[in-house]
């Protein structure tokens, strides 16, 4: 079983468990060293897709590389966990 199928497979508070790892171990440090960081404010499923709604905190709420930062984010996601991972910023 592949890692995506891994994924798929399972239930909704192992999934955010799942991001909610990848968030610290890959994505919190990049955040944090440029005075940054995130939330992760709700995660569901919806037509196969599953929305991980985040929000900025510290110098990424106004930062003007926050859309790169946003597809970054959403890119190690889908590379770590599944490719139907869509981020979205609230």
């Amino acid at each position: 079983m592949s890692k995506e199928e891994e994924f798929k497979a399972k239930t909704l508070v192992e999934k955010i468990n799942a991001i909610d790892q990848v968030i610290i171990d890959k994505i919190r440090d990049f955040l944090v060293k440029d005075n940054g960081d995130l939330d992760l404010v709700h995660v569901e499923e919806k037509n196969d897709l599953i929305l991980v709604y985040i929000e900025y905190q510290g110098a990424c709420t106004s930062c003007e590389s926050s859309g790169s930062t946003h597809t970054s984010i959403q890119n190690i996601l889908q590379r770590m966990l599944s490719n139907d991972i869509r981020v979205l910023t609230v």
